[in-house]
């Protein structure tokens, strides 16, 4: 029988490298979170259509993340709507057509609608290798052997080329052994956290900030970085990954028998309603006019940037209805829930009187969208009790 996970004894059981791939992690560790996870997993694609299997299998089990993660969210998805009573077969054939949909999803035995699944807020490759590049300098300060201290560590900006991560391991052993452990210990208990030392590390855009830590107990096993944090503020634009993304298979497919429902995972750090109905609607603004007499009156709008709304009016007719999960993985399934957003202004009205899940319908009446609140996706996900535990390490 074909599984995700390689049958084999486990004896890892420290955390996950920075530099490892997450199924690497999954399937090589020993922890009984992993172990229960993996479990379930295996449970939600032993019900995967048999003839699918192995290219799932294989996305799955790539080394690289955001393969993996894309078909994580397709078996997540295949599990979800299976659960609600819905009937999935993987990439159906549309006539005259190369493209295969994700899913075509029958209800009662009659094709309802293709769902289409993606991830949204993927880095950039410039973006991703830096990120490799910051990893990997975690990777390495966390293998140093540091039987007095833990590490605050901050940073600011990242590398455009491999740092030298050597130089950076013998600056920090020098460091931490200069420093006075006794002094920074009584310094702590009487709660002057401004009397440890800073250490200064810089390559190129990188720049790296640690103070010590002392540990209660001297050689007290543990990763050395304790706290690790970004000292410069990001620019999030969550709303734009979201349009980028439902677009891409908006424009992925001409007219469609059936209605077309596009699943986003959103993998940006931040994402709440307003993201998302400036992704689709357009952007919020306000419009402040000055009168004569020197009064003021404020009308709010949207800008005509929205997946759905232009400036020529409605677009991407072609989407019937988003579906929209936030960082939705293995860890966070029992706790979060997808929401289904309807377009208004769709060829297509999407019609799913039974679904079970929260989702906000267009109110011709009052020209407003009106959110149903629904039940939780975890009631209809095969997970352990309870999920996740209350340790995830």
């Amino acid at each position: 029988m074909e599984k995700l996970f390689d049958e084999i004894e486990r004896s890892v059981t420290r955390t996950k490298h920075e530099r490892e791939s997450t199924f690497e992690y999954y399937n090589s560790s020993a922890r009984a979170p992993i172990a229960a996870l993996r479990g379930f997993l295996e449970r939600w694609f032993e019900s995967y259509p048999a003839h699918a299997k192995a290219h799932l299998r294989g996305l799955f089990r790539s080394r690289i993340d955001f393969q993996h993660s894309s078909a994580f969210w397709e078996l997540y998805l295949h599990e979800i709507f299976t659960r609600m009573g819905y009937a999935l077969e993987p990439h159906p054939t549309l006539m005259g057509s190369p493209n295969h949909p994700d899913y075509l999803v029958s209800e009662n035995g009659s094709p309802s609608f293709y769902l289409e699944a993606i991830l949204a807020g993927l880095p950039s490759v410039k973006d991703a290798a830096a990120e490799a590049r910051l990893a990997e300098v975690f990777d390495l300060i966390n293998k140093l052997e540091s039987p007095e201290y833990f590490l605050w560590l901050e940073y600011r900006g990242r590398p455009q080329s491999p740092p030298p991560i050597r130089g950076l391991r013998k600056t920090l052993e020098e460091w931490l052994g200069s420093l006075d452990i006794d002094a920074l210990k009584d310094a702590y208990s009487r709660g002057e956290f401004a009397a440890a030392r800073t250490l200064e590390w810089r390559h190129e855009a990188l720049t790296l900030f640690f103070r010590p830590i002392p540990k209660h107990s001297a050689g007290a096993s543990a990763r050395p970085i304790a706290v690790t944090m970004e000292k410069e503020m990001q620019i999030l634009e969550t709303d734009q990954d979201i349009r980028e993304a439902v677009e891409k298979k908006a424009k992925k497919y001409g007219e469609l028998p059936h209605p077309l429902v596009v699943a986003a995972n959103v993998l940006s750090e931040h994402c709440d309603d307003i993201d998302i109905f400036n992704a689709l609607f357009g952007s919020e603004m306000f419009q402040v006019a000055f009168h004569a007499d020197g009064s003021e009156t404020t009308k709010g709008g949207r800008l005509p940037n929205g997946v759905w709304f232009g400036k020529r009016g409605p677009r991407n007719q072609v989407v019937s209805a988003v579906l929209i999960g936030n960082r939705i993985d293995p860890y966070t399934v029992g706790t979060t829930t997808p929401i289904l957003i309807h377009n208004p202004y769709t060829q297509s009205p999407l019609s799913l009187p039974e679904y079970p899940l929260p989702q906000a319908l267009p109110d011709n009446a009052t020209r407003r969208v009106r959110k149903t609140e629904g039940r939780r996706a975890s009631e209809f996900l095969r997970l352990p009790s309870p999920w996740p535990p209350s340790r995830l390490d």
